[in-house]
C-alpha cells in the first residue's frame, strides 16, 4: 500500500493514520503527494521532531504529520504517519 520515501527513510502509516484517512476521504495517492511535493506545515500540538506537510485542495488543508521511529522488524529508521488531517480555509 505505501511504498514510499520522504528523506530517504520508508513511511509507513500507523492504525490511527489509516483511520483518518478514511474518515476525511484522502487516498493514499493523495498522502504520498503531500509529503514529497507540499509545503511545510506547523501547529501548536507538534512535537520535537515532528514534520507537518500540507497541500490546500478546493476550501480545505490537507496535512499529514510524520515522525521519526525505528522499525524492529525491518531493522532500519522510519517515518511513521501519525495523522492525516483537514481543516477548513478561512472564508
Amino acid at each position: 500500500m505505501f511504498d514510499m520515501k520522504y528523506r530517504k527513510k520508508l513511511c509507513i502509516p500507523s492504525h490511527d493514520a489509516l483511520k483518518d484517512m478514511s474518515r476525511h476521504n484522502v487516498p493514499p495517492a493523495l498522502v504520498e503527494k503531500i509529503i514529497l511535493e507540499g509545503e511545510d506545515y506547523k501547529d501548536r500540538y507538534m512535537t520535537k521532531g515532528e514534520i507537518g506537510r500540507y497541500i490546500k485542495k478546493d476550501n480545505f488543508r490537507i496535512f499529514v504529520k510524520l515522525v521519526p521511529s525505528y522499525s524492529y522488524s525491518m531493522d532500519k529508521e522510519v517515518w511513521v504517519i501519525k495523522h492525516v488531517g483537514k481543516r477548513r480555509l478561512k472564508r
